[in-house]
Parts: C-alpha cells; structure tokens; sequence
C-alpha cells in the first residue's frame, strides 16, 4: 500500500507525484515544498488529490 498524490489542474490530472518515504511527517513537508513548485508551473488553479495505490 502506498500513498500518492494526482495533480489537478483545470480538473483534468497533469501529474501524479510520489513521496520518497511513506512516514507521515515526512509525506506533510514533501506536499508543502512540493506545492510551492506546482503553483509556479501550473498557476493557482492547482489542487492535490491524495489517493492509496494497493500492490
């Protein structure tokens, strides 16, 4: 089981970015660092949709 994130733009998904490691403190600072780079690539209309990925 695995934790990924889609990168919504406009409603359609452009993206789907992965944290390194899977520890919860560290999957929040990734998504905050990770979103100041995507709102200077795709503009304000950026929302990042969590989704479990099962193996």
């Amino acid at each position: 089981m695995k934790i990924v994130f889609d990168v919504t733009v406009d409603g359609k998904v452009k993206e789907t970015i992965q944290p390194q490691t899977q520890r919860l403190k560290e999957i929040h600072s990734f998504i905050k660092a990770e979103s100041n780079g995507l709102i200077k690539k795709y503009g304000s209309n950026v929302y990042i949709n969590r989704r479990v990925v099962y193996n």
